[in-house]
């Protein structure tokens, strides 16, 4: 490990990369952004029975938890991405994200947008964001406990 000094803070910095459950940031960034291009695909594709590429009609429940975790998913990954995670802002950004799929499938006319899936996406998010938050805070909190020196 290479460590530089920082004298005007008076911390130590490491120059090694980020790592949050022993991966590397860049492969929680991977996930997230491979839920991410599932999310659009799967939610821009049109119902079953039109013509061309097509999603099966899943029905009302299972579509609704398929969002749930779609985004759960989606918010966790970010946020256990982050050097610096911002709970809320990725909600925001996480539901806002949900949100404009929802316009992009009315808009298209090939799927019918609906404020349920909205709110199970915020939801999801919510829920992935809050977990994720928990896990890295029982991370730190066993390294912490792991470097403690040992009094006898």
């Amino acid at each position: 490990m290479r460590f530089s000094m920082m004298r005007a803070a008076g911390r130590v910095a490491t120059t090694e990369r980020m790592r949050v459950l022993g991966l590397p940031a860049a492969a929680w960034w991977a996930g997230a952004i491979t839920i991410g291009v599932i999310i659009t695909v799967v939610s821009l594709l049109p119902p079953r029975g039109t013509p061309g590429p097509q999603i099966a009609d899943l029905g009302e429940v299972v579509a609704t938890i398929g969002h749930i975790v779609g985004y759960l998913l989606l918010g966790g990954l970010i946020v256990l991405a982050q050097r610096r995670p911002r709970p809320l802002i990725v909600w925001v950004v996480v539901s806002a994200y949900g949100a404009l799929i929802e316009i992009a499938q009315g808009v298209f006319g090939l799927r019918s947008a609906q404020w349920n899936d909205v709110l199970a996406n915020s939801l999801g998010a919510a829920v992935g964001i809050g977990l994720a938050v928990v896990v890295r805070r029982r991370g730190a909190g066993a390294r912490e406990c792991a470097q403690e020196p040992e009094h006898a």
